[in-house]
């Protein structure tokens, strides 16, 4: 098959990266995909230790109309699993099924918090309604990849219809566009309620984001095989169609005046289109802006200032262990994805004031005193629970179980806790104490059968995936992200000042995840191609 004679390079291997090589490489481009890791998926992975399967990024996948219908546009096929989501806050436990359980959400709450019955009648009632608006995001499979064309009827029946009702609901959506803390302060007065709602996601997120999610979590699904499988598919068909992908390869220099990228060991990669797919701080850092004119350079200097001055949003801290329990105790106690809460309690000022405090006034702290934080951090927090073997039984061995259980972390205490010198005790005391709180409360006496534990922490993150402040989903909510974060700008989330550059992944919109960072390297590739069509 002839190649195409525009070359592509990429820079990032990740979900966006993967995608956008796998579009152009259709395409007939000469595209070469590098990554400075030794395996491509960046966040996304699964990886096997002593016969256990572990998921390294997304415990699951939020579909959203775009994962799916865009892998069978690619002609991908592979099994996927339904993911079931539990909550579960001290002794109550319910799975999501469908809208009609949030009326078991509504009764463990006002079983939690009796007094505040009228207050939770309100905010139940606004989850429902933000979730309808949210359902009518997802009600059909995005447009992109879908052939409407064998079936006219439905065009006409139904999707124009409801392009109708997705404006509208954009619109109310915005209504609820502040952050969530906030709403739900203007519904409560208990600061414990809002905690227990809101404190498994980022500090600030949007209400019409996080209210919404309780209908996003009937939108997850698995792939057999774990998470992984997913980025492996994608590289799977960029080299089936002729693209190329080197692995080992950082980059410290883009030289768009020569339009040329250039590795730590000096190889230099000529491109006619460059896709970066990585950190955006990182491109800004390294990109050599001699030979730009001078409108070109004031528009890339003013898009450096604002992406170097922002941060990542919080990164997390992951427990890995390896159980001797048989899967149906765990199948029984919150399943395959439970966020679980172990005190009604919630975070509050030790998320807040105590927190704040402990980053500004590390260095005259006491470890004592940090550990004391740290220890009540971990009890008031919520976790995140994936148990991978409970979707696909070959991922742990027989009679045992495999968990990851996370929760929300801040880089800078991490930072400092390195440079204080006790980082491995740091893990150890975060371990150790995770395994404590799920033995007294939701696994009783599950220490007993821990069979080997190991852990992750922003730090880890970072080294891994070169991703500043060890993010997961790109830019903190707490200041104006410094990129597009409006559904209807997408299309334009992938354009940068840098003649003959894009950008993709989850730093080029705000808020991101895989779904919206495969849409996001769709667009890249597609603007290329559309570029090279006007020629």
């Amino acid at each position: 098959m002839n190649k195409n004679k525009k070359r592509v390079v990429i820079v990032g291997a990740g979900m966006a990266g993967l995608t956008a090589a796998a579009y152009l490489a259709r395409e007939n481009y000469e595209v070469l995909l590098l990554d400075k890791n030794d395996r491509v998926g960046g966040l996304v992975g699964t990886f096997e230790s002593k016969g256990f399967f572990f998921d390294s990024g997304p415990r699951a996948f939020v579909n959203s109309g775009i994962i799916q219908p865009m892998l069978r546009h690619l002609g991908i096929q592979w099994d996927f699993i339904k993911n079931t989501i539990s909550i579960g806050i001290e002794n109550d436990l319910f799975s999501i099924h469908s809208m009609d359980d949030l009326q078991e959400y509504r009764r463990v709450l006002i079983q939690l918090y009796p007094e505040h019955k009228t207050e939770i009648d309100q905010i139940i009632a606004d989850i429902a309604q933000i979730s309808e608006y949210t359902r009518v995001l997802y009600e059909f499979d995005n447009p992109n990849f879908v052939d409407f064309r064998k079936n006219r009827a439905f065009i006409f029946r139904k999707l124009i219809p409801w392009t109708f009702k997705f404006l509208h609901a954009l619109v109310k959506l915005n209504q609820y566009n502040m952050p969530m803390e906030d709403f739900l302060k203007r519904r409560t007065s208990n600061q414990s309620l809002i905690d227990i709602l809101i404190q498994h996601f980022f500090r600030k997120t949007p209400a019409h984001f996080a209210l919404g999610y309780f209908y996003v979590y009937l939108d997850y699904f698995y792939p057999k095989g774990g998470t992984g499988v997913l980025s492996n598919l994608l590289k799977e068909k960029v080299l089936e169609w002729g693209g190329e992908i080197e692995v080992n390869k950082t980059i410290v220099e883009v030289v768009p005046s020569e339009s040329k990228v250039i590795d730590s060991e000096g190889r230099e990669y000529p491109y006619d289109d460059l896709i970066w797919a990585a950190d955006l701080k990182t491109l800004y850092r390294i990109l050599k802006r001699t030979g730009l004119d001078a409108r070109t350079l004031e528009k890339v200097n003013v898009e450096s200032q604002r992406k170097l001055s922002s941060r990542g949003a919080e990164s997390v801290f992951i427990l890995y262990l390896g159980v001797n329990r048989s899967p149906s105790f765990f199948r029984q106690h919150g399943g395959e994805h439970l966020f679980y809460t172990p005190s009604r309690q919630g975070l509050g000022a030790t998320n807040h004031e105590e927190r704040v405090r402990l980053i500004e006034e590390f260095d005259q702290l006491s470890k004592t005193e940090i550990l004391a934080w740290l220890e009540k951090y971990l009890r008031l927090n919520t976790f995140e629970i994936s148990v991978p073997v409970l979707r696909d039984p070959s991922l742990a061995p027989e009679g045992k179980t495999g968990l990851m259980v996370s929760c929300l972390f801040d880089y800078e205490i991490i930072k400092k806790v390195e440079q204080a010198g006790w980082y491995d005790e740091f893990k150890d005391f975060c371990e150790t104490h995770i395994i404590q709180i799920l033995s007294e409360t939701i696994y009783k006496q599950m220490d007993e059968d821990v069979l080997f534990r190991f852990s992750s922490t922003p730090l880890t993150i970072q080294k891994i995936s070169g991703s500043s402040e060890g993010a997961i989903t790109g830019w903190s909510f707490e200041t104006p992200p410094p990129v597009i974060s409006s559904l209807r700008d997408i299309p334009a989330s992938v354009l940068t000042p840098i003649p003959h550059i894009y950008q993709a992944g989850q730093w080029s919109y705000s808020p991101a995840g895989v779904p919206i960072a495969m849409l996001t390297g769709w667009y890249a590739a597609q603007n290329i191609i559309k570029q090279a069509k006007k020629k």
